[in-house]
């Protein structure tokens, strides 16, 4: 199973053979500059990270279309004209232009998080950046001179193993980190929203290797889940992991013991 996960991480044989994809002419709006974007029709999920990422014959974020000249995000598939123009001094703001660089997940959260989105909505489409530059990540050691030429290989387990320690993810994990918080302590989110929140919290700190922190955040937790609980049981096997300083790719079917 993780090594059909390193396979929807990569875009490799399998997950290309079942997903569907087409490509599809796109303008970008402001300049009317065209281009082509691969767009994903179709998936299956058979699985999913620790931090929720789908894993399977999918491509997990689900790809946005972005503008190569003003970085624009098509976060929605339709824009009327009058939204396009009020979005207009956003996206052509020199503070969007300043990040015109960053993965399209992080400038979908900016983008929505200036035009009245929820909190907790936001925290979404970063979680999902953070998603797009752990992928990244891993590619890049991948293809890099030396990196492990076979999926599934030794070398490329060891490669999850090792986790996504790049300066982008860690710097979205770590953005990401300050909003949970913000959204567990939101009371009128529902209680099942809250505690998913502080199980993603927990394996946020423990991917970004602040083990300590991770461990008391889950230890804090025991008391409000019930023993027998999947949460429960979540909880335990990251505390596994964090007393063997793990801070790999793990799957939710391996925590259940379905692996």
């Amino acid at each position: 199973m993780l090594a059909l996960a390193w396979l929807a991480l990569t875009g490799g044989t399998f997950a290309a053979h079942a997903m569907t994809r087409s490509m599809v002419e796109m303008i970008c709006p402001y300049d009317g500059v065209k281009f082509t974007f691969s767009a994903q029709n179709s998936g299956t999920s058979l699985d999913q990270q620790l931090d929720r990422m789908p894993v399977g014959a999918i491509e997990s974020p689900w790809p946005l279309a972005s503008c190569p000249t003003n970085g624009f995000v098509f976060v929605k598939a339709k824009y009327e004209d009058d939204e396009l123009e009020r979005l207009r001094p956003l996206i052509l703001s020199p503070e969007f232009q300043g990040i015109r660089s960053e993965m399209p997940y992080y400038r979908a959260a900016w983008i929505v998080g200036h035009t009245g989105a929820s909190h907790a909505a936001v925290s979404n489409l970063l979680l999902q950046a953070t998603w797009e530059a752990g992928r990244a990540d891993l590619v890049e050691r991948l293809k890099a001179p030396g990196g492990p030429t076979r999926i599934g290989s030794d070398s490329v387990r060891r490669l999850m193993a090792e986790g996504t320690t790049g300066e982008r993810y860690t710097r979205y994990a770590t953005e990401l980190l300050a909003r949970l918080a913000v959204d567990v302590a939101d009371t009128t989110r529902s209680a099942e929203e809250r505690m998913s929140d502080r199980l993603l919290t927990g394996e946020i700190l423990r991917r970004l290797g602040r083990f300590e922190e991770a461990d008391r955040h889950f230890a804090t937790m025991v008391g409000d889940l019930a023993p027998d609980s999947k949460e429960a049981t979540l909880a335990a096997f990251q505390r596994q992991l964090i007393a063997a300083k793990d801070r790999g790719l793990h799957l939710v079917s391996e925590a259940l013991g379905k692996k």
